[in-house]
């Protein structure tokens, strides 16, 4: 089972990620903007390959982990048919209550 700090651990992560393809960005423009040399801009291809990579990266392992909470999900579901039927049906029961006093008032 995903514990929360995993969780915690993809998501600070993937904001990493994001701020430095952020950052990444603003250099580039700043390096075409200014004429930057041939040396500059070798250095943020680079860069960018790196990032995507661990673009990529990050969301294959984030693919993987939603998959097995989905195996999992599907695995209780299985072995426990009549109790996700009966919780179904509470929530539907409460939904609908709910719903319908919202539509009196």
């Amino acid at each position: 089972m995903t514990t929360p700090a995993t969780n915690a651990d993809a998501n600070d992560t993937a904001e990493t990620t994001m701020d430095e393809l952020k950052a990444l960005i603003r250099e580039a423009e700043e390096a075409l903007g200014a004429d930057g040399t041939d040396d500059q801009i070798d250095e943020l291809r680079e860069r960018l390959r790196d990032a995507v990579s661990q673009g990529e990266n990050l969301l294959s392992n984030l693919t993987n982990k939603v998959r097995e909470q989905a195996r999992r999900a599907d695995g209780a579901i299985r072995e426990n048919p009549y109790q996700t039927i009966g919780i179904a049906a509470g929530l539907g029961l409460l939904a609908g209550y709910l719903l319908s006093r919202r539509n009196k008032d």
